[in-house]
């Protein structure tokens, strides 16, 4: 299961609504995996703590499950 947390910018004129992003990313046609998007605004920050609380929360559940929530490994 794959998790795809995707942020946009919906403050500034003519930002795409989430349906919007979702059907342009085509989301609603991917299976099994887990997806979420977040409207933020940069300038002000807003969005931005409420979709790595999401993110945060699945990465918890999915460890609780037993499943990976990592492949390979950073280098930095």
């Amino acid at each position: 299961m794959d998790l795809v947390n995707t942020y946009y910018e919906e403050f500034k004129k003519g930002a795409m609504t989430p349906m919007e992003v979702c059907e342009g990313l085509g989301l609603y046609d991917l299976r099994n995996r887990v997806w979420h998007i977040q409207g933020t605004c940069a300038l002000k920050g807003d969005g931005l703590y409420e979709g790595l609380d999401w993110l945060a929360s699945s990465l918890k559940e999915l460890q609780a499950a037993g499943r990976p929530t990592s492949i390979g490994t950073s280098s930095f």
